[in-house]
């Protein structure tokens, strides 16, 4: 049964779940059915798969994360509906130094609010902030794209970043200090190589929007009232976080139940606080209206789905047997570290995708106390996981961003493969020192 090495398995499996996106099969559904085919290959029983499927499915770990998850899809839609994120962002817009870093910030805010191809939501805004056409289409496509995932790795409401904070048991602090470098590094690389000075060219459409010049006061109160919201989640969230933290050790409580209110209750909470100043607006309790749908119970299945796989890799003990093949085979651990993830994230487009798939076998090939320090194998997999993810032609705010802008899909990716491939650079440099510090 165990003939074939573990790590070809998983390869196959892989493969498998290559083919079975491709074909538009759930990734969710694709990721626990291959996590089951992979244990019972790995000779569990078909009842002990079975059973440690449901176990980890009906967790209360499991369970809060799904909660965490359609409450933030539900916080980021009431937020687009009441308008507030539009009034923050072109706030922000008309104060910001210049258009170059207007154009930048812009689809960053509305990326700050993790919805399914919210792409679409920055586009008008980039579109609108050229309105001579000093750049081409093309760039203007590569721009709202990049700069709408400079926040991936370090922002707490994105799912990538809480999956691999449940997954690595990370607090959510550690893990955003960890990841501090990548968001300026990936801002900056973006204004270097993709928002370049314009070259001054092209004629001024019929549907110029100009930019409202209102007094600087009034700039700022609208400002306020649009990153409030957000301003509240994260404040609370901080708050509450270093507040629970002086207080939980007074309760006695379990290590495992201690875990879990350190990991969600300041988030649950400042969600709360969010969600109680949208619903005091104009809007009212309307703007969460039909704010959890169709795309919302498919984000909790693939966070099942992932679920499942993880554990079952785990319980089938194919991660730690896939780390003993790699070191007698004598590939560099690092080398697996970066690949792993990147191939994920190229085959799913998605965060909690490369995170789902390839962390489970990072954690074996990096346990704690190895060689390898762990925080850094998680730094190294989470910045090639994001460099795949941000390639592969799946990601749907990719795509929705070329068809905004009437642009092809390797057009906008010739104009940031460049600042991809130096981010990658920086991060191992990164991780280097990273590892030379932990060690």
């Amino acid at each position: 049964m165990h003939s074939i090495p573990a790590l070809f398995q998983v390869l196959i499996i892989f493969a498998a779940l290559i083919v079975a996106t491709a074909r538009k099969v759930h990734l969710g559904l694709a990721a626990a059915v291959g996590g089951m085919l992979l244990a019972l290959w790995r000779g569990m029983g078909p009842l002990a798969v079975a059973r440690a499927a449901v176990v980890e499915a009906i967790k209360p770990d499991t369970l809060l994360l799904v909660a965490l998850m359609a409450w933030i899809m539900a916080f980021s839609a009431a937020m687009k509906r009441s308008g507030a994120m539009d009034a923050f962002s072109r706030s922000l817009v008309a104060i910001a130094p210049s258009p170059r870093f207007a154009m930048a910030i812009a689809p960053l805010l509305i990326g700050t609010l993790p919805m399914p191809g919210g792409a679409i939501l920055s586009a008008p805004l980039v579109d609108a902030m050229d309105p001579r056409r000093e750049r081409d289409p093309d760039v203007l496509s590569a721009a709202n794209y990049w700069f709408r995932h400079c926040l991936e790795l370090a922002w707490p409401l994105y799912p990538a970043f809480i999956l691999t904070a449940s997954l690595t048991g990370l607090s959510a602090g550690r893990l955003a200090i960890l990841n501090f470098y990548a968001p300026p590094v990936v801002f900056t690389l973006g204004l270097l190589f993709i928002l370049r000075m314009p070259r001054r060219s092209g004629t001024l459409p019929s549907r110029e929007i100009p930019v409202a010049r209102e007094p600087f006061g009034r700039r700022l109160t609208v400002f306020a009232a649009g990153v409030a919201p957000l301003a509240l989640v994260l404040g609370t969230y901080i708050a509450l976080d270093i507040a629970w933290k002086a207080i939980a050790p007074s309760f006695g409580l379990p290590p495992a139940a201690a875990a879990l209110f350190a990991r969600y209750l300041p988030i649950f909470l400042g969600l709360s606080a969010g969600s109680l100043y949208v619903v005091a607006g104009s809007s009212g309790v309307g703007a969460f209206k039909g704010s959890v749908g169709g795309s919302t119970f498919k984000l909790i299945a693939v966070i099942i789905g992932i679920r499942v796989f993880s554990s079952l890799l785990g319980v089938a003990g194919v991660a730690s047997a896939a780390a003993g093949e790699l070191a007698s085979a004598g590939i560099p651990t690092v080398v697996a570290i970066a690949a792993l993830p990147f191939v994920a994230g190229l085959v799913t487009g998605v965060g909690f995708g490369y995170v789902g798939l390839a962390f489970p076998i990072i954690l074996g090939l990096a346990p704690a106390g190895g060689p390898f320090p762990r925080e850094a194998a998680i730094v190294l997999a989470g910045a090639f996981g994001y460099v795949g993810m941000m390639l592969s032609p799946l990601h749907v705010c990719m795509v929705v961003s070329a068809e905004h802008f009437g642009v092809g899909l390797a057009s906008t990716i010739r104009r940031f493969a460049l600042p991809l491939t130096v981010f990658a650079a920086i991060a191992t440099v990164y991780v280097s020192l990273l590892t030379a510090w932990l060690t």
